[in-house]
């Protein structure tokens, strides 16, 4: 509220007036006025100095009524500015930063407490006191107004006191986009989404419209976020009097179309598209394990669902989808098998002219866990959800002569790996491998990127590798380029890539890089994470090497003592080494990243949108760059 000294002295000549009839009627004269020359406020006693003191704190509520909320009653004229500011408005208005304790505020306390005790200890100065407060509390308020003007053009908000740490750490807009009911931010996303880069025009109309149908209770949180209302019956001053801890003045418009306006840009249309694509596979993921009984019947449902989205969604954008089905088995430790038939899904780009160079980016649609309620958002979805970004960028791209770019989307990779392994062995047998292979899983957290090449594959060990034993693979020209495409365009956008020494992503890069397939396998990690899962790896090595030793057909005879005893001793060494082995690998701890996945806790809120655009644009970013220049 603007500071209103005419209004202010007008009420006090009224209350002199009639202080001196009351006097003059019962025959006392009143004491003389001092003059003091021009004085926009003068104190003659103790009366005048306790409405001269509420005029100040009544002016210096100047950031508390936010605008066009404020509405008078006409029936109930307010005594003083601003007294009647809340009107009928159906929430309580508060300082911008809520109890967040400001320079502006602790200034306006300061200037207030400094007027009330000058008044105090000099009544006879108290008009000096007052008109020098005043006039300070004025300049005060008009640089905090400037200040504050500069703050909203340039998005700087602070989240009221009374939100969580996380929400008071974030900007304004998250905030506001983390108060959304499920329902209406899947709304927003698809407000953003469908307007793509017309926001102007399209999102704030649309997300206004969206804020109106919102409960009660959201409402007036969001309007508590932004700063025009508060938790009821919440709010204490900073110090005395009333409205000394004001802070800058509430933008002049419509808290909805405030709202809209950052809601708007929270979110990039390709982000919002990223998202929608990621909730609807984690959704569909759990809706197949709804009404199963038993742990491998949901995991069934739950796979069978999520392909079958993973389908419309590659379908709905006019995609032409090739289905690559195959069978496979997987073997234990103990080198029994088990049978799956599974299905690779592919997509492909290509330049004018024969394909002459060919990069295939891949990963996993697969998920495991749904036994124990897990939506696969993280492990794999946010991979599945890069592909089908890639997919869009690609299909409005007009790629070079002759290149080409693969997505495929491998099936049974939880199973061994199987879909890769079925790829990589056909694509030999065709002679149409890609000249390199990226394959994406868990892009969705981390502080870094992680890139495993194939001088590094042996350190994973299956049912394949333990009786391949396979060393390290050359690592190619090929791998080499796409290495360095990917590390140049992470340093562009900040991101850290970790060295992770004897470390190995264990995914499907690796059926191609025993294949002799160039091939890099790329995620998102913590760096306190790796060293936890190198060791965990070195331990299940250990133990799948220890029960390759082992002459499994003759156990039963170990068993039956029909073993020849002359082998006896050979057995029971091996066996040790197995048992001590497995105490060893099951002790060692598991790393945070892995304790999230393959279980209930893999949901949504596990995935950081921000960062999986991040390690989407890096591969964008090294997608076009190899279209421009492949390796020789």
């Amino acid at each position: 509220m603007p500071l209103d000294i005419p209004s202010a002295r007008r009420i006090q000549g009224d209350f002199d007036r009639r202080v001196a009839d009351a006097v003059r009627s019962r025959g006392v004269q009143p004491p003389p006025a001092l003059r003091r020359g021009l004085e926009p406020l003068t104190i003659g006693n103790r009366q005048h100095w306790v409405l001269a003191a509420l005029a100040l704190s009544s002016a210096m509520t100047i950031g508390q009524v936010p605008a066009r909320s404020a509405r008078l009653s006409s029936d109930n004229p307010a005594p003083l500015p601003g007294a009647a500011a809340q009107g009928s408005i159906d929430h309580q208005s508060i300082p911008m930063l809520g109890g967040t304790r400001t320079a502006p505020v602790v200034a306006l306390e300061h200037i207030a407490n400094g007027a009330t005790l000058g008044c105090l200890a000099s009544p006879r100065h108290c008009p000096q006191t007052l008109t020098a407060s005043l006039l300070a509390a004025g300049a005060l308020a008009a640089s905090t107004l400037g200040g504050g003007a500069m703050g909203y053009a340039f998005g700087r908000f602070t989240a009221p006191a009374s939100a969580p740490e996380a929400s008071r750490a974030a900007s304004l807009p998250e905030s506001l986009y983390a108060l959304l009911p499920d329902e209406q931010r899947m709304q927003l996303l698809q407000i953003v989404r469908d307007c793509g880069t017309d926001t102007a025009a399209c999102t704030a109309p649309a997300i206004h419209d969206l804020l109106e149908t919102l409960p009660a209770d959201v409402r007036h949180r969001i309007m508590t976020t932004l700063g025009v209302a508060q938790h009821r019956g919440s709010h204490t001053h900073g110090g005395w009097p009333s409205g000394a801890d004001a802070a800058a003045l509430a933008p002049a418009l419509d808290w909805m179309d405030w709202a809209a306006a950052l809601l708007g840009g929270v979110v990039t249309p390709a982000q919002a598209a990223f998202q929608l694509d990621l909730e609807q596979i984690a959704q569909a993921t759990l809706a197949g394990q709804a009404g199963q009984t038993t742990g491998a019947d949901r995991e069934a449902a739950a796979n069978r669902a999520r392909f079958a989205t993973l389908r419309e969604l590659l379908q709905r954008d006019g995609h032409a989808l090739q289905q690559l089905p195959f069978n496979g088995t997987t073997y234990d430790m103990f080198g029994f098998g088990t049978d799956y038939a599974g299905c690779n899904l592919m997509l492909e780009f290509s330049g004018a002219g024969a394909p002459a160079h060919t990069l295939m980016v891949l990963a996993h649609g697969d998920m495991t866990g749904a036994r124990e309620g897990s939506s696969g958002a993280s492990d794999n979805g946010t991979g599945l959800a890069a592909l089908l970004a890639l997919a869009r960028r690609l299909d409005a791209t007009t790629l070079p002569p002759g290149m080409r770019v693969q997505l495929l989307v491998t099936d049974l990779e939880e199973r061994g790996m199987l879909g890769a392994k079925s790829y990589a062995s056909r694509c030999l047998q065709e002679g149409d491998c890609p000249d390199v292979a990226l394959n994406l899983d868990m892009i969705g957290r981390g502080d870094g990127m992680t890139l495993s090449g194939s001088d590094r594959h042996h350190l994973y060990m299956d049912g394949d590798s333990r009786e391949l034993q396979p060393g390290p693979a050359t690592v190619g020209a090929a791998e080499n380029h796409l290495r360095m495409l990917l590390e140049r365009a992470a340093a562009g956008v900040g991101l850290h890539v970790h060295a992770s020494p004897g470390w190995v992503m264990q995914s499907d890069h690796i059926p191609f890089q025993r294949e002799g397939v160039p091939a890099l396998g790329m995620n998102l990690a913590d760096a306190s994470d790796l060293p936890l899962e190198r060791d965990m790896q070195h331990a299940r090595a250990r133990l799948w090497r220890a029960s390759a030793a082992v002459d499994w057909p003759r156990f039963e005879d170990y068993l039956q003592d029909t073993l020849d005893i002359s082998e006896v001793p050979a057995m029971d060494a091996a066996l040790d080494e197995v048992e001590q082995s497995a105490r060893a690998y099951q002790a060692m701890p598991v790393s945070p990243s892995m304790a999230r996945i393959h279980n209930g806790q893999d949901q949504l809120h596990q995935v950081q949108p921000q960062r999986a655009m991040t390690a989407l644009a890096v591969l964008e970013a090294a997608i076009d760059a190899w279209l421009q220049r492949p390796a020789a």
